[in-house]
């Protein structure tokens, strides 16, 4: 039988935390942590990553104090390969999803929680947990698990999620590939470590003046006369936070700067943050000009109207 992971739930809600608590106890997860801010949540992280007890986090988009994608920054930063499920009353298609998902998201879970998609968010993760760990029994039901849960997926990293050889793995989906349920597409590209050549590789994401991860998407305001320019949310009510002064008329009295990064830890304004790439398997940390390029035949389940 596989070992339930550790469960951390971040919501700012004791209704729908002592909620989701308590349906977890009933499906066998006996330790269940709950935090009710951004910050307590990673701080409650980092110890149980610490103490090799990597949590299922179950994160609400907002939060007192930030928001997922924010969270997650620091979350990717302790542990790149945590496996976060957002909570969110928005639909999936929604652009604040859409980022959060670009940014590690694991699984989304829609608002209000209902037990039914709770109980198969839950499953999909503990089915891949089976199949990750090493049962070679399984592993043909591994590469079609991985091949249900991509739309589409290389060779390379099917062969390292299964623990197969590339060519058994090139057999088995020759096989699928007769009796008409996968599809060769065009090959795929991808970046793999350059320390062991591994392609689950997790983007990092960090302020380029003090490599701090602790940073937030903003809106900047620059007004005209004094020179100020500071995020819009120090411009209370319209009064500039340097001289004092009301700001009234765009173009006039000031201009917005769409789409700025600005460090929480140094203060730093920047139109975009700076990154590099974590290996899952041995966490080496590389830039994108060291990345190692490999290219393996691309395949796709094919769908059943």
């Amino acid at each position: 039988m596989v070992g339930k992971n550790d469960v951390l739930i971040i919501e700012d809600s004791l209704a729908t935390a002592m909620l989701i608590h308590d349906f977890l106890k009933k499906l066998g997860y006996e330790n269940v942590h709950t935090c009710n801010t951004g910050k307590a949540g990673m701080k409650k992280f980092e110890e149980l990553a610490k103490s090799d007890h990597l949590p299922i986090v179950l994160l609400d988009y907002n939060l007192p104090d930030m928001n997922a994608s924010e969270v997650m920054l620091q979350l990717f930063n302790v542990k790149s390969d945590a496996k976060v499920i957002l909570e969110t009353a928005e639909e999936k298609d929604d652009e604040t999803v859409k980022d959060a998902l670009r940014h590690g998201a694991y699984l989304y879970l829609p608002k209000p929680i209902r037990f039914e998609n709770l109980k198969n968010v839950i499953k999909i993760l503990e089915d891949e947990k089976k199949v990750l760990d090493d049962q070679p029994s399984e592993e043909q039901h591994g590469v079609e698990y991985f091949l249900k849960t991509n739309t589409r997926i290389s060779l390379k990293r099917l062969a390292e999620y299964s623990k197969k050889q590339e060519a058994d793995v090139m057999a088995f989906l020759k096989e699928l590939e007769d009796q008409g349920r996968v599809s060769k597409i065009e090959s795929i590209k991808e970046i793999s470590c350059s320390n062991c050549g591994s392609v689950r590789i997790s983007q990092h994401f960090f302020c380029p003046s003090c490599h701090s991860s602790n940073f937030k998407q903003g809106k900047l305001i620059e007004h005209f006369k004094c020179g100020n320019v500071s995020i819009d949310d120090t411009y209370k009510d319209s009064i500039c936070p340097k001289c004092r002064k009301e700001i009234k008329i765009i173009g006039v009295d000031y201009r917005a700067i769409e789409n700025y990064y600005i460090c929480i830890d140094c203060g730093e304004k920047f139109p975009e943050p700076a990154q590099d790439y974590i290996c899952v398997k041995c966490n080496n940390r590389f830039t994108l000009e060291h990345a190692h390029w490999v290219t393996s035949e691309g395949f796709a389940l094919k769908t059943t109207n």
